[in-house]
């Protein structure tokens, strides 16, 4: 079986207090995009993982397969349904490892849901999801599949229907940047206690930016889109916001952080913008990539899909 395992963005965050558990609450808009891993998988004597890339360096990925948020996912479906489900996977990689792309929470949940057809196991989104809450904050928004409203720690996923939303055209830069999670949200507490500020309700932002992909106005979605990460990564890695600063030079309708980053994406204006944004001076040296959201979601198997990587452009060099 052959699944896509999508990248994501998040077209808003709102990050609320800290909760008992440690964790943050959460009120997040995500699409998935059209860049993506693929996620090979076959029933096979013993559980294995195998990793492969020519665009991405997976030389930091754990050589313990066991640590692999795609075998615990195994494992845990395997707790669940009490007997062993051997499977052998093998993961394509194009998603840049800690960019804020959600690479490895998507392959979890491609796994989850890929091992429940392999399989025939039977279980429910709502089952799969739970099972991927315990994995990870993020894997559930992708076993639900498509445009998510994710809440709580992440555990609370909501599909959002977007019947006659057209795709948007999205820039996806990195610059190598290696921003811990942890000690972005430390610094968003620290802000915000140091300057005594009042959490807002943003609940009306998610909906707003609802409203504004369903009728396609792109300006509308440019202004909606936000993330509470932004300022403290921007604060403790200057030069991630002087990514952001390029693409606004490169035409970017709207620009924000992916996650805790270190990924910035901007609003491109149609499709047709996207090669001359790849091409501006401003972002040479970058990995960077044009991409379409996704908001039906392609999480099923399928068959070949055109690969979308980040790839460096140097111009005026082969």
């Amino acid at each position: 079986m052959k699944c896509f395992s999508p990248a994501k963005v998040n077209l808003t965050l709102a990050v609320m207090a800290p909760r008992a558990d440690g964790f943050h609450e959460l009120d997040s808009l995500v699409t998935p995009l059209t860049l993506g891993d693929d996620v090979f998988l076959e029933k096979a004597g013993e559980t294995s993982l195998e990793l492969s890339s020519e665009t991405v360096d997976i030389s930091e990925i754990p050589a313990d397969c066991e640590k692999n948020l795609a075998v615990r996912a195994v494992r845990l479906l395997e707790k669940h349904c009490g007997h062993a489900l051997p499977t052998a996977i093998r993961i394509v990689k194009r998603i840049p490892l800690g960019g804020g792309l959600g690479g490895g929470s998507s392959n979890a949940a491609t796994v989850l849901r890929g091992m429940n057809d392999l399989w025939q196991l039977g279980l429910s989104l709502d089952v799969l999801c739970a099972l991927g809450a315990q994995l990870g904050s993020d894997v559930p928004l992708f076993v639900l599949d498509g445009t998510v409203r994710m809440r709580g720690r992440g555990e609370i996923v909501e599909r959002i229907e977007l019947p006659d939303a057209k795709p948007l055209t999205l820039l996806l830069v990195n610059d190598g940047t290696h921003c811990p999670t942890p000690k972005i949200y430390q610094a968003l507490d620290n802000y915000r206690k140091k300057n005594n500020i009042c959490l807002t309700n943003r609940v009306g932002f998610c909906n707003n930016m609802r409203l504004s992909l369903q009728k396609g106005e792109l300006d509308a979605v440019s202004q909606w889109m936000f993330n509470d990460l932004e300022a403290p990564c921007y604060q403790l890695f200057p030069h991630v916001a002087k990514v952001a600063d390029a693409m606004r030079a490169a035409g970017c309708l709207g620009v924000t952080l992916s996650g805790s980053g270190a990924t910035v994406f901007g609003l491109l204006p149609g499709p047709n913008e996207g090669e001359k944004a790849l091409a501006h001076p401003a972002l040479a040296g970058f990995a960077r990539a044009c991409v379409q959201t996704l908001p039906d979601g392609v999480m099923a198997a399928h068959g070949p899909l055109t690969p979308i990587v980040m790839v460096r452009i140097h111009v005026g060099q082969p």
